[in-house]
């Protein structure tokens, strides 16, 4: 599989869920596509879809959850697979071994009665990584390759012996556990000091490059994406509404969500304002008509109301879903 290869291929997915008032759809028709070694960020509010998103490709959403789509996991050496064609017999070899997880709050994660060794061991083992004595040599070496010092001792403690930082290590060696060819990075720094923030992020980003692993960074931090992604997808009422290379995006976005996202950052100059975006996002409840930013975008026209925009391609790395983005 070379560099460039393409590991994670999502086509058109749908999650939807049942309510008194109707079906929620929570995210249509999401197309992304990740390559080797290559970091995606996933940005935008909270209530934006970004989290059920990376629940529906690890399948870890309520069975009630409707999803629809494809989400291609491809590796070197072995058949593509696509996880939402998978029963959950299936998907258990997947999750942790070709695409794996690291979650926002780590205590909640770790299961607090047992070993931070345990637990690493555990990943090796429920995937077939060696047999006892092998798995605990192997976590104790993932231990100290995510940072943490003195492993050995470290892999006899219990999670809350171990600071938040630390705590986040151990989640990035279970996930790392299996050499996944997908990572999923949703918000995992966010609970953390702004040191130790850096600390991750230069972390995983190390361990991308050493494994050559895709990974799908969720924020709504923008400081956050200027650090660490290549690319950018930008997601509002559960679609995609803009991609583009980073640097691209934060020098040329083109849909008024994006615009709206770099406009709140705070900046630290004399007299500077941080903007908020007025109005917030709404939930869809049945089929979606128009442009799900039309309540509380400042270009906003009748068009927006009654037609929902296709995905325009501004050139062959940047896509927007505006019906007016030529204006920007």
């Amino acid at each position: 599989m070379s560099q460039n290869a393409i590991a994670l291929d999502v086509k058109h997915l749908c999650a939807r869920f049942a309510s008194p008032n109707g079906q929620i759809h929570a995210v249509t028709d999401v197309t992304m596509q990740v390559r080797r070694g290559e970091t995606l960020a996933l940005v935008g509010e909270s209530g934006s879809g970004k989290s059920v998103t990376s629940l529906s490709l690890m399948r870890l959403l309520d069975e009630r959850a409707q999803l629809a789509g494809e989400a291609w996991v491809h590796a070197d050496g072995a058949p593509s697979v696509d996880l939402l064609a998978l029963d959950e017999k299936q998907m258990l070899k997947m999750r942790g071994n070709r695409i794996s997880m690291v979650f926002q709050e780590p205590m909640t994660s770790l299961n607090p009665v047992q070993r931070i060794g345990k637990q690493v061991e555990e990943a090796l083992t429920i995937h077939g990584m060696g047999k006892r004595g092998e798995t605990q040599e192997r976590a104790i070496a993932l231990l100290g390759k995510v940072g943490i010092s003195d492993p050995r001792s470290r892999a006899r403690q219990y999670p809350h012996q171990l600071s938040g930082g630390m705590r986040q290590r151990v989640m990035i060696a279970i996930a790392l556990a299996c050499e996944p060819s997908v990572l999923i990075a949703d918000e995992p720094t966010t609970a953390l000091d702004v040191t130790i923030q850096a600390q991750i992020l230069h972390l995983i980003r190390n361990l991308q490059r050493d494994g050559g692993m895709a990974v799908v960074f969720i924020t709504h931090d923008m400081g956050v994406v200027a650090q660490i992604a290549d690319r950018v997808a930008v997601m509002y009422g559960g679609q995609i509404v803009e991609t583009a290379p980073t640097e691209t995006l934060f020098a040329a976005p083109k849909h008024p969500y994006t615009k709206a996202l770099l406009d709140s950052i705070p900046r630290p100059s004399e007299g500077a304002t941080m903007r908020g975006i007025p109005g917030q996002i709404e939930a869809i409840v049945g089929a979606p008509t128009g442009c799900r930013f039309a309540n509380r975008c400042p270009r906003v026209e009748a068009r927006c109301r009654i037609e929902v925009p296709e995905e325009s391609r501004v050139d062959a790395v940047h896509s927007v879903r505006c019906h007016f983005w030529e204006k920007a």
